[in-house]
């Protein structure tokens, strides 16, 4: 039984999404393996291996930890995370907040254009953004919504005019690059979009809840 679990953990660990939850795995694995050498086999060879496997997982958990604590994030940085990308590790955000930039964005700023391709994925951190349709103010983008992820996400042109209404703060980053990042590495990009798909529903659901209220 001992040997069927050492075998059994790695196999789980083949299946984890997470490297660290893979490495804990490997380590489990081994320390069952271990255990089957040295009491059953009496295999030093294996003991010798497996005790290494052990050791190399360890300091790589480590190292990663050591990496993440050396993570740091300015306030604003702090918000954008703990409300969108916590998913993520310190260290991946870190890399997709470098790939963006932070603007103090002036009222008449046009973000988005209707009809026109999404040229960047705005986070709005304070301030706000109005939402016309031909013209005609639909809707409204405040502190903690993105502006053109529809669009991103479906690829497609812009929906709608998003224009800033008031002095705002936010995050932007070009949509080529997020295009780049699902190519490099699609497992930042895949948590990051389940953030912006989380924020669209939200939206949906207040523009609905608004729709009852008013009815």
């Amino acid at each position: 039984m001992v040997g069927h679990l050492s075998y059994l953990l790695l196999v789980i660990s083949m299946l984890m999404r997470s490297l660290t939850a893979l490495r804990i795995l490997v380590i489990a694995s081994a320390m069952a393996a271990i255990a089957y050498d040295t009491i059953w086999l009496k295999d030093p060879v294996g003991v010798f291996w497996e005790s290494l496997l052990v050791t190399v997982n360890i300091l790589q958990i480590f190292r990663e930890w050591m990496i993440e604590r050396r993570v740091r994030f300015s306030p604003e940085e702090t918000a954008f995370f703990d409300s969108h990308l916590a998913s993520l590790s310190r260290k991946d955000a870190r890399r997709l907040l470098n790939m963006g930039l932070w603007v103090d964005g002036e009222a008449g700023t046009v973000l988005t254009t209707e009809n026109r391709p999404v040229t960047h994925l705005v986070y709005l951190l304070s301030g706000q953004v109005d939402i016309l349709c031909s013209g005609v103010k639909v809707g409204t983008c405040r502190e903690g919504n993105f502006v053109g992820e529809m669009s991103v996400l479906d690829k497609a042109l812009a929906s709608a005019t998003a224009v800033v209404a008031e002095p705002s703060r936010y995050w932007m980053i070009r949509s080529d690059r997020l295009q780049k990042l699902q190519q490099d590495d699609p497992a930042i990009a895949n948590a990051f979009q389940s953030g912006l798909a989380r924020d669209l529903s939200r939206k949906i659901i207040s523009i609905n809840a608004e729709k009852s209220g008013a009815a």
